[in-house]
This record gives structure tokens, sequence and C-alpha cells, in this order.
């Protein structure tokens, strides 16, 4: 499980092996690391170093230590994500345009997986949601409770997808996106806030129903064409 390590840097060389062994799966989710004692006796190295790595483990995320008890696999690894990527995008100077790219680019998979994979129950939750910004798009149409069905809209959509790495990724990157989505319907809107929330619903609904109907294809042609319809009216 862990190797002798001699050579410099050898805190890096304790995250690296920490990493391998949760990668091989000799390491899952809540499991308890060995005591520092132990893994200084199997790594040969200090207990200092140790104690360094674990500490850049629980900076990233990683793992977490629990007083009295010692230090444990996360067991909501993917959070520990979010600020890196978060970051990444900002000190690179991401566009609107590049978390379309990326947003495109899922949804549209999104949406051909759930029509394959979704059960009766995630339909069922799915036309709720169709359903509430139906009632919203012609009732008192308020802008924030829109913006949230559409979030939601999306966010339950990566969940029927049943696919484990899809939803990991949508909920690290989840701040990205829902602020995209936030902005992209506030841009659409701004000029004919009634047209617009009419199409977005009518959008919507055609991706509901394709699921529905267990027919990608459709899905698949319906969630492009509202991608498409978000690219030419959102992003400049």
């Amino acid at each position: 499980m862990f190797n002798n390590i001699s050579n410099k840097k050898v805190y890096e060389q304790v995250i690296e092996q920490i990493q391998n062994n949760i990668m091989e799966g000799l390491f899952k989710k809540g499991d308890k690391l060995p005591s520092e004692r132990e893994l200084s006796e199997k790594m040969g190295v200090s207990r200092t170093s140790i104690r360094e790595a674990l500490r850049v483990l629980e900076t990233m995320g990683v793992i977490e230590s629990r007083q009295g008890e010692g230090n444990f696999i996360c067991s909501n690894i993917e959070k520990s994500l979010l600020q890196p990527l978060s970051m990444m995008f900002k000190l690179n100077n991401g566009s609107f345009s590049d978390i379309y790219e990326l947003r495109s680019i899922l949804e549209i998979e999104c949406a051909r997986l759930s029509a394959i994979r979704a059960t009766d129950m995630d339909c069922r939750e799915l036309l709720s949601v169709v359903e509430e910004m139906e009632q919203e798009t012609f009732g008192e149409n308020r802008y924030e409770i829109l913006v949230e069905l559409d979030k939601k809209f999306h966010n339950t959509l990566s969940d029927m997808t049943k696919n484990y790495l899809i939803e990991s990724l949508f909920s690290t990157i989840s701040n990205l996106f829902e602020k995209f989505i936030e902005d992209a319907r506030y841009k659409i809107i701004l000029f004919d806030s009634e047209q617009a929330n009419k199409s977005l619903l009518i959008q919507h609904k055609k991706i509901c129903e394709s699921i529905i109907k267990k027919n990608q294809d459709m899905a698949v042609e319906a969630m492009r064409e509202h991608m498409e319809y978000v690219m030419e009216n959102a992003v400049k």
C-alpha cells in the first residue's frame, strides 16, 4: 500500500501515495487513515512530513480530521473541487462563452442519457418543475422564482443521467453554471420579458416531453435548440 520514501519534498510524495491509494480503490469515502505513527513507519519518513502532508490534504478537502478519532477520507470530496475550479476560471479571465461551451456539451449529453435512463419518478419530478415554471410564467412572472426553477430543471437532468461523474461535475461547478443561468435569463428577458419567458418555457417543456417519451434523438435536438437560443440571445 505504501512505499519507502527517500527523496526531498517528502510531504509531496506522501500526498501522492495517499492519492494513489484512493485512485486504486484502497481508500474509500469515510475510510480512516492509518495513524501518523503508522504512516511514518510504513513510509520511512518523519512524523513531521506526515503531518505536513495531512494538513495539505485537509486544506484540499481530500481528508478531514476528527478530534480524538483521527483522519478520514472526506465523505463529500466533490465539494473540495469547487473552489479551485472557480478560482482557476477567474484567474484565467474566463468568459461567459467559456461556460456556455462547457455547459452546452454537458447539457446535450445529459438530455440524451436522461431520455434513456430516467425512471417514472424522475419524469414526474421533472414534469413538476416544468409545471411550476408554467404557473409562474403565466402568473406573477417573478424573475427570481423562474431563475430558481430553471436551475432546478437542469440540476434534475444531471441527476437523471445516473452517471456519477456527470452528477459530480455538475455539483462541483454548480456555482458557475447557476450564475450562468441567472445571467443568461436576465439578458434574454431584458427587452421583452413576457415573450422571452414564454419561449424559455416552451423549450423546457419540449425537453421534458422528449425525455418522458424516452426519445433520445428528440431530447438532444430540443436541448440543442435551447442552448442555441441562449447563445443567440444571451452570449454576446
